[in-house]
């Protein structure tokens, strides 16, 4: 889960937030950090032996693998994604962080991160499969990895939060949804890309009537 907009890194990006203040954030990402590290992925891609072991697939949550919910936000696919997940990690959480506080930030982060994936698997996945369709066991197979849902989570809940217009919010969530169909048409390459890209909407929806239920 690693896709990222460029355009909502220039837009949310601030100096003005000292690191000391930002406790959850730094260690979210000495933790990612660390696990690159320890699977080589600050270099290259995940190998398929570490994504089977510690990846999330929506299968995992019959056979109550729920633990890989947890393992798999601290590991990325690799490569530029790896340092694409560090910047947004930085930007998105670390601005949650500024303005909720790192208890809140934390349990918001790994909250929506959860609800992210019941939601995929229980709303799309399952319909999917139940109706026979070939995307549903595929989806329901594939392993992903990444914190991805969590700051997408945020980056809505920030743009809530922050006051961004409703035009601006509505051009984030087009270019999200446009993600997910140019995912189906690679579909039978790219399932962990539709996958992510789906679960990167339904983060970052929540995040925004959550920030906006904070507003209330």
């Amino acid at each position: 889960m690693d896709a990222l907009s460029p355009v909502s890194l220039l837009l949310l990006a601030n100096s003005d937030m000292p690191p000391l203040r930002l406790p959850f954030t730094l260690t979210l990402l000495a933790a990612l950090v660390g696990t690159a590290i320890w699977t080589n992925t600050h270099r290259g891609a995940i190998g398929e032996d570490d994504l089977r072991d510690y990846g999330y697939a929506p299968r995992h949550l019959l056979g109550f693998e729920w633990r890989r919910i947890f393992s798999s936000i601290f590991m990325t696919v690799g490569g530029w994604r790896f340092y694409a997940s560090l910047l947004a990690t930085a930007v998105f959480v670390g601005r949650l962080e500024w303005i909720y506080g790192a208890t809140r930030t934390a349990v918001f982060f790994f909250a929506i991160h959860v609800a992210t994936l019941l939601i995929e698997s229980a709303a799309i996945i399952a319909p999917l499969r139940f109706f026979r369709h070939p995307l549903g066991n595929a989806l329901h197979l594939t392993h992903d990895v990444g914190p991805s849902a969590g700051y997408y989570g945020c980056f809505g809940a920030v743009l809530s939060l922050s006051g961004f217009s409703a035009p601006f919010i509505g051009i984030v969530a087009l270019y999200l949804a446009l993600r997910i169909v140019r995912s189906l048409f690679f579909v039978g390459k790219n399932e962990p890309d539709l996958s992510a890209d789906i679960a990167h909407l339904i983060a970052f929806t929540l995040g925004l009537a959550w920030g906006s239920v904070g507003q209330a």
